[in-house]
């Protein structure tokens, strides 16, 4: 079949390295835009798991937005992540550990917070409403399951944002929203693709290929998100099936 433009075909930019790298290089950087960039990135991708976590263990919503942004400070000002061993952690686990040491360690938490508190290295607002809605939801699951579930929740997120982003940008963009249920998934059933065919103008048998091509870049994607948070390659396909296992149990 032909390419047709502003359609989903083969093909598509390549995805991010590991935030490790990303975030090791900016700490050894000198302080520039583009440093504090890489920081603000960092952190605006993994604060909505640790904020999830802290609220879980009912901190008030405030207090816990101090404490997100206070964890992350003492992470870059203390050179935390330099000194983590890559080898063998995962980001997940290892931001989770490093808080927790953070929420025993009531002397350094104090002064990070009265040092920290008054500024706002990045903005919470854009998932904050949807993290407290979820909440009343998962009650039932203990401090650690709620932030991998998050997390899990994160990853998806970001995943279906950088494929967005690209094919935006290869002009692939027009019939997202549309195929979007097909690939993405959700608690509704799937709309009926004959008439998701007519609304779109093509062959029942093309929409298949577009949706088929689109699940194929949307894996790609996740998979190419998940790889950012392990150092070795050989864990992305676990943490795949562990963070899958989460989203549909």
């Amino acid at each position: 079949m032909k390419a047709i433009p502003g359609t989903l075909q083969e093909g598509g930019a390549a995805f991010q390295t590991t935030h490790w790298t990303l975030i090791l290089e900016a700490g050894k950087a000198e302080p520039s835009e583009s440093h504090e960039q890489a920081l603000a990135q960092f952190c605006e991708s993994y604060w909505p798991p640790l904020y999830a976590f802290l609220r879980h263990r009912r901190y008030a919503s405030a207090d816990a937005q101090d404490l997100v942004q206070a964890f992350f400070v003492h992470l870059f000002e203390n050179n935390i992540l330099e000194h983590a061993d890559r080898e063998r952690g995962r980001l997940r686990t290892f931001l989770l550990s490093s808080l927790q040491n953070f929420l025993i360690n009531e002397h350094e938490r104090a002064t990070t917070l009265k040092r920290g508190g008054n500024f706002r290295i990045f903005s919470l607002d854009d998932s904050l409403p949807g993290i407290e809605a979820a909440m009343p939801a998962t009650a039932h699951l203990d401090d650690v399951s709620y932030y991998d579930l998050t997390w899990a929740a994160n990853v998806v997120t970001r995943a279906w944002q950088n494929l967005t982003d690209t094919l935006n940008a290869e002009g692939k963009i027009h019939w997202l929203e549309e195929l979007k249920p097909f690939v993405a998934g959700g608690a509704d059933a799937l709309p009926n693709q004959e008439e998701a065919a007519e609304r779109m103008g093509v062959p029942v048998a093309t929409l298949r290929t577009w949706i088929s091509r689109l699940r194929r870049r949307y894996r790609d994607a996740l998979r190419a998100e998940v790889a950012t948070t392990v150092s070795d390659p050989e864990d992305v396909e676990e943490e795949m099936k562990y963070l899958h296992r989460l989203l549909i149990s």
